[in-house]
């Protein structure tokens, strides 16, 4: 046990003494190409940004943050100053240079105070930026319309900020202002194939607000598992869980959703109906349709096209009770306006296979299964506004061929990358254009599939993919209201999620932050993104390599004595310890 742990202590040290070597490229004869970006260059890149060779200093000790905001009233404000000053003041040791004039005071004017309770749809993300003010040299000033734009101009103002060799902080004169360019910018994680622990879901909404990230869409529950503690029905959890241990309490989806509100993020479920439904019906197994793989018995399956019983029973009103009991569940549970009814790869062939649905179709007029799961969808949608919600789903129901009502948020999802049976997504999004419903592109972003060299170079394709890039109008266009990174659970657990995600996640951050105009120069943007990458290992997120080289000051990587920001139940240090645990 003594001899595996020294290994394990060795290769730490192998790769400390590593990452002491200079910034080399993949490969000699392939030299780096781009214009290296000054220190405190931030990511994703803000739409206007001037920034002179004119230096000002950071004294901790002087610091302040101050608001207009009575910070009594909103929370959100207060815990911010607190945490942004803790991130840039992130090393102790860390001084002002005594030659430049020092900035004493950040002030945070926000000039409407009544959207601080959760953000929204449309809530307001921009910003403006003057460091220093016009008019006060010693104070560096943030505007913005909202709370949830000043966490965005936070988040820049301590990218801006570095320090220099003898850990003098500095920062360049800079003036910005600041938009997204989509409303729903998105992360999915996967808790169903593989458990997540709580604190891999905050570490990792610390990260998407390095990135400017809102939403997390949370695809909580699926075939393989059902972590979701149910308080209407405790024995769902119970039967569908992996174990006692592998739920999510009330408890904790709370403080998931708080620690993501406090950091401008939004936390949507998905509910996945009416396939990928299996641990459901570990607790109530007359929920699935049963199947007839030989024609004649119900319950027989027929492998690969589905098992002893596959999809959720639409004859049934148990279904639909059941259904409306866990979306209120869920409704009352979750903050957010909006839930993701999943509905996709809704296999046909239980359905046909089964002849009381087949006698169920006829005796609603229904001649084709499409019509069998239209009536589903609509149902559905019945039961999701009857308690409150919006939704978004998958674009399958639209490629069957169903018809769904006028506000309804579709996500294109299949792509000839991900299966060579599938069209290319621009075709797929075009189709959905045609039907005029508002769309979220994931399909160019599934970064659970990886290629070598991985991580160096697969974020390039992430970094061009555009949602705009297919043909259509203007107005088609428009109903693009943003995109999401997925990273499902097949292969991915809490030991490897992060390092997995980050920073070829941060690709798709920056386009769907920034203006596309400015952010076509890839050569330049690996270099951006591999300072940025640092600056997140800093941070305590174990974001991999892109680059061969090292990340400055090593120590913040593995030095246990250097204070980690007040970020909550994350951290490089304790992602380490547990790994170390796993060899004991």
């Amino acid at each position: 046990m003594i001899g595996r742990i020294f290994f394990h202590l060795f290769i730490i040290f192998c790769l400390i003494q590593f990452a002491k070597t200079k910034l080399y490229p993949i490969e000699f004869r392939l030299p780096l190409l781009g214009f290296q970006p000054p220190p405190g260059t931030p990511w994703p890149k803000p739409r206007s940004i001037n920034t002179t060779e004119r230096l000002f200093s950071i004294d901790p000790n002087r610091l302040t943050f101050t608001t207009n905001l009575n910070e009594e009233n909103c929370s959100v404000i207060s815990q911010a100053l607190e945490r942004y000053k803790n991130i840039i003041l992130i090393d102790p040791r860390y001084q002002p240079e005594p030659h430049h004039t020092v900035i004493e005071n950040v002030h945070v004017f926000i000039s409407n105070d009544t959207d601080c309770s959760y953000p929204s749809s449309n809530s307001s993300e921009g910003y403006s930026i003057w460091l220093p003010h016009p008019e006060r040299l010693d104070q560096a000033t943030i505007s913005a319309d909202s709370v949830w734009g000043a966490l965005r101009a936070l988040e820049t103002l301590s990218q801006l900020i570095f320090a220099n060799d003898d850990h003098q902080l500095l920062v360049n004169q800079t003036e910005i202002h600041d938009f997204p360019r989509y409303n729903y910018r998105g992360i999915l994680l996967d808790s169903a194939r593989h458990f997540l622990p709580k604190r891999v879901i905050l570490a990792n909404l610390d990260a998407m607000a390095m990135n400017k990230f809102n939403v997390f869409h949370w695809h909580i529950v699926d075939d393989q598992s059902f972590p979701f503690q149910s308080q209407k029905y405790p024995n769902i959890s119970e039967k569908g869980a992996y174990s006692k241990r592998h739920v999510y309490t009330t408890d904790d989806i709370q403080e998931i959703i708080e620690y993501a509100r406090m950091r401008g993020i939004r936390v949507i479920p998905e509910l996945d109906t009416p396939g990928h439904t299996h641990a459901m019906a570990r607790a109530f197994p007359d929920l699935l349709t049963p199947c007839y793989g030989d024609g004649i018995h119900p319950h027989i399956p027929r492998y690969p096209f589905f098992s002893e019983s596959e999809v959720l029973n639409p004859m049934l009103n148990f279904t639909f009770k059941f259904m409306h009991d866990m979306f209120d569940e869920f409704r009352h549970t979750f903050k957010d306006n909006y839930i993701h009814l999943g509905m996709d790869e809704v296999s046909y062939d239980c359905w046909r296979s089964n002849p009381e649905i087949i006698r169920f179709m006829r005796s609603n007029g229904m001649t084709d299964f499409h019509h069998l799961e239209q009536f589903y969808i609509e149902q559905t949608l019945r039961m999701v506004r009857d308690v409150g919600y919006k939704y978004l789903m998958y674009q399958d129901p639209v490629d069957n061929g169903v018809e769904l009502s006028d506000d309804s948020v579709v996500i294109v999802w299949k792509d000839k990358y991900l299966d060579s049976s599938m069209d290319f997504w621009q075709n797929y999004i075009h189709n959905v254009a045609k039907r005029g419903y508002k769309m979220i592109l994931s399909a160019c972003w599934y970064l659970n599939y990886i290629s070598y060299p991985y991580p160096g170079n697969d974020w390039e394709k992430y970094y061009m993919c555009d949602p705009r890039n297919f043909s259509g109008t203007d107005d088609e266009r428009d109903l693009v209201i943003g995109g999401e990174a997925c990273m499902w659970g097949e292969f991915v657990d809490g030991t490897n999620l992060l390092s997995r995600l980050w920073p070829r996640a941060s690709a798709v951050a920056e386009r769907l932050w920034s203006d596309p105009e400015q952010t076509q120069d890839i050569d330049t943007a690996r270099l951006r993104l591999d300072q940025h990458r640092c600056r997140m290992l800093r941070r305590s997120i174990p974001a991999s390599p892109i680059l061969n080289g090292y990340c400055g000051d090593y120590e913040w990587e593995m030095n246990d004595n250097i204070p980690r920001p007040n970020n909550g139940q994350n951290g490089l240090n304790g992602i380490l310890q547990s790994l170390m645990r796993l060899f004991r």
